[in-house]
């Protein structure tokens, strides 16, 4: 999700903070596995085993929702930090995605991470009784052209397979629509992040923006009367009481219950296949 400016949400960076490091040689279709309600508990990386990389971000990503760093401070940190631990990548995926020290998958590391508590901050914002009696919808819409061009999708066509509705060639539905899970739902887009607020996949460049309830009304989408029930939030704040070691704990747990994989004695968790 793009901002203009720096964006610092009591709700964004309780998000970002409240998260544990989660250390896996799980690849990117095992942690789409998880249930979002235990991805938005960790922060990890695909085939990332190691703390110290996953701490390098965490910092870099807090730093940056907090407006004290920024993106390529942070890049510039976790690249010494791979050529301190002696990594050097296969020839052959030298550059890309599979390269954990290069620029393409640290960008995504970092934009993916920030833009979704950037997200949550936004979604909490706007999904309160007040605003959603004045704004009860929203547009989907292109904010910015992916990073990567191969990373150019047909959201349109992401749109009528969630169920979406258009209007006038917009898509637009109400906040409470089942539409914003379903964009976000891996089960149906094999990147999708899971969240009912964007980023709702890797590197997508889509954002919301607000519809006001006249205009709501005007296509047919509410009537002039009707109140809408906001939507369950997850208290991050609470989470932050809890100690660091309790919070890994209960993510552990979490996941273990899932029968998905196992954690190593050095608290790797790996996939079963």
């Amino acid at each position: 999700m793009p901002f203009s400016a720096p964006v610092t949400f009591d709700a964004a960076l309780a998000y970002a903070r409240a998260r544990s490091l989660l250390p896996t040689t799980g690849v990117t279709a095992d942690l789409q596995r998880l249930a979002p309600a235990i991805k938005r508990r960790a922060l990890f990386s695909a085939t990332v085993d190691l703390v110290e990389p996953l701490q390098t971000l965490d910092d870099g990503v807090n730093a940056i929702l907090r407006g004290e760093t920024d993106q390529a401070s942070v890049r510039l940190a976790m690249k010494k930090l791979w050529q301190s631990l002696g990594y050097e990548p296969d020839e052959n995926e030298a550059g890309g995605l599979r390269d954990l020290s290069s620029s393409k998958r640290i960008n995504l590391q970092i934009e993916t991470n920030v833009d979704t508590a950037r997200g949550y901050g936004y979604y909490a914002a706007t999904h309160n009784a007040d605003t959603l009696d004045e704004y009860p919808a929203q547009e989907l819409f292109r904010a910015t052209n992916p990073r990567d061009p191969d990373a150019a999708r047909d959201w349109e066509e992401r749109w009528m397979q969630a169920g979406g509705e258009f209007f006038g060639g917009r898509m637009i539905a109400l906040k409470t629509d089942d539409v914003w899970n379903r964009l976000g739902d891996p089960d149906l887009f094999p990147d999708g992040l899971g969240n009912p607020w964007p980023p709702f996949a890797f590197n997508s460049g889509m954002d919301v923006r607000g519809i006001t309830r006249d205009e709501a009304v005007q296509l047919g989408l509410i009537d002039a009367d009707t109140q809408l029930t906001p939507p369950p939030l997850e208290d991050f704040n609470t989470n932050l009481r809890a100690s660091p070691d309790l919070r890994s704990a209960l993510l552990r747990t979490l996941i273990e219950a899932t029968s998905l994989g196992t954690f190593d004695a050095g608290g790797v968790l790996h996939f079963k296949p």
